[in-house]
């Protein structure tokens, strides 16, 4: 429906009230703006061949389309004019034509308008419409094109193409190939036996009960799509994205706008930006690529692989292995029974119930890896390290940050600067380096080397099965190293410092000469080798509790 209205200026309408003052007011039954209308119809059945198809050129109103199994097509018309010119909307709307042509491969139907040729004094407007109403063979091929009004399909069960501007376009009820395109209105689809390819924008594209492939290309509209028995392809931008319950594979590209995937049968691609994304129960793998906006997924039964720009990652309970990265925001993922590859710049990050080697890299963000079965190394810069229940070695390198280890299942290793380093339950060795904090061990049942600068080093319980003992090098300046040795192992002890004293609570079988900074000899049989380097520090060898 369009609508024109010619005012007089309103310099005219200023002068004429200086003048004259106020109109006055109108008397009963009068109107500011008598209307007349002019209505016609149109009506024309024609009989349908075999192999034709239907080809509709329409704008200025709606087109409605219901489907029969008769060979036949009825196509009614209403035309419609409004105006405050009586003669003017009579003499437009007689000259408003309908054709209806058969060319033999198709039937054509076109609607022609009159050049608009009308002005008004004063006040004036018109406005006009053409609907069809049109029943067509279900079986029979659809072309459409319309402006400036709705379009609705019903029950078609064969290929149509239908283009659409400035009106809402819905189909349903329909089988075979389709291809629908609108501008500034809505599309709709629902319950379509066949593939469908939808184009679309400033305007929201909702699709139901597709059986087949559907591809959908939108610009400034929100898109849904449910129960898709077939693949799925989305390229939309400037609208929220929503896919649920598709059985084949699915490929969804965004921005500016949320995407949520729930439910595919097949492998998944997703890539946004600027918006979130949320994906849950993915049957195949799932590749995501997103920035300024979260990325979450659960329920991957394949791989993963995140990659994320200026936002947040979260993994929950995936049947696969996992590569995520990110950069100014956290990783948190658990329940990856697959090996597991994590970079995050920016960003903590939380990794718990692991069941394959972890590899994490990460900067400015405290790092905590828990329940890794087999094993983890951790490369961090600037970040705290917290590294515990872990069924294989562990490997810690970080600057300026605690790194803290406990029931770790091998050996420990941590190569740390600027930080401290607790550790305690290492079922292997541990090799520890770091500066300006305290190094402390609890329970280390393997050799023991730590190489400490500007801090203390404190290690206790150390202890074999049956007894057993290892080698241990302690290192350090500028801080007191005591060790508590477990009674009844042997060792064999070089003990040296600079500035400070050596004193034992163990007996030793001394050998050369006594010296308060310096101290050599054994302990019991002396079958491990026990050595102590220090400057500007005490050493103390202490009774095991």
């Amino acid at each position: 429906m369009i609508r024109t209205r010619l005012r007089s200026t309103c310099l005219a309408a200023l002068l004429l009230a200086a003048l004259f003052g106020a109109a006055p007011a109108l008397s009963a039954g009068e109107s500011r703006d008598p209307r007349s209308d002019y209505d016609r119809d149109f009506s024309r059945t024609l009989p349908v061949k075999a192999g034709q198809r239907l080809d509709i050129e329409h704008s200025q109103g709606a087109i409605r389309i219901g489907t029969h199994a008769l060979p036949e097509v009825r196509i009614r018309a209403k035309i419609t004019i409004s105006s405050s010119d009586a003669a003017g909307a009579q003499k437009f709307g007689e000259g408003i034509s309908i054709t209806v042509e058969d060319t033999g491969s198709a039937i054509f139907v076109r609607t022609k308008f009159p050049e608009k040729k009308w002005s008004f004094f004063g006040s004036g407007n018109i406005s006009y419409s053409v609907d069809y109403d049109i029943t067509m063979p279900e079986t029979m091929p659809l072309s459409a094109r319309n402006k400036f009004g709705d379009v609705t399909v019903v029950g078609l069960k064969a290929a149509s193409t239908i283009v659409g501007a400035n009106g809402q376009l819905a189909f349903s009820d329909g089988r075979g190939r389709q291809r629908l395109e609108n501008a500034f209105g809505a599309i709709t689809v629902s319950r379509n036996a066949g593939d469908v390819e939808i184009s679309g924008s400033n305007g929201a594209v909702t699709t139901n009960d597709v059986e087949g492939t559907l591809s959908i290309k939108c610009r400034f509209g929100a898109v849904q799509t449910r129960r898709t028995k077939g693949p799925v392809t989305i390229n939309s931008s400037n609208g929220a994205i929503l896919v649920e319950e598709t059985s084949g594979a699915g490929d969804v590209t965004g921005s500016f706008g949320r995407i949520d995937v729930k439910t595919v049968g097949g492998n998944l691609e997703v890539q946004n930006s600027n918006g979130e994304v949320t994906v849950a129960g993915v049957g195949g793998n799932v590749k995501a690529r997103n920035s300024f906006g979260a990325v979450e997924l659960s329920g991957g039964g394949g791989s993963v692989e995140i990659e994320n720009s200026n936002g947040a990652i979260r993994v929950r309970d995936v049947k696969s292995g996992a590569t995520l990265k990110t950069s100014f925001g956290t990783v948190d993922a658990s329940g990856i029974p697959g090996d597991l590859r994590v970079s995050a710049d920016n960003g903590g990050v939380i990794l718990a119930n692991l069941g394959g080697a972890v590899d994490v890299r990460g900067s400015f963000g405290k790092i905590t890896v828990t329940q890794a079965k087999k094993g983890v190394k951790v490369v961090g810069n600037n970040s705290a390290v917290l590294v515990t229940d872990i069924g294989g070695p562990a490997s810690v390198s970080t600057s300026f940050g605690l790194v803290e280890a406990s029931r770790i299942g091998g050996d420990l290793t941590v190569d740390d600067s600027n930080g401290a380093v607790k550790a305690s339950g290492i079922a292997g060795g541990a090799n520890i380096t770091t500066s300006f904090a305290g190094v402390t061990l609890d329970g280390v049942t393997g050799r023991v080397d730590v190489d400490n600068q500007n801090g203390s080093v404190d290690v206790k319980a150390l202890a074999g099965k049956g007894g057993a003992c290892f080698p241990v090098s302690l290192k350090s300046s500028f801080g007191p190293i005591r060790i508590h040795l477990p009674e009844g192992v042997g060792y064999d002890v070089s003990a040296h410092t600079s500035f400070g004293k050596v004193s034992s609570q163990l007996p030793l079988t001394v050998a050369g000469s006594l010296s308060p900074d310096s101290l050599s000899g054994k302990i019991g049989d002396g079958r491990c080798a026990l050595t102590l380097e220090n400057s500007n520090g005490s050493i103390e060898i202490l009774k095991g509790k």
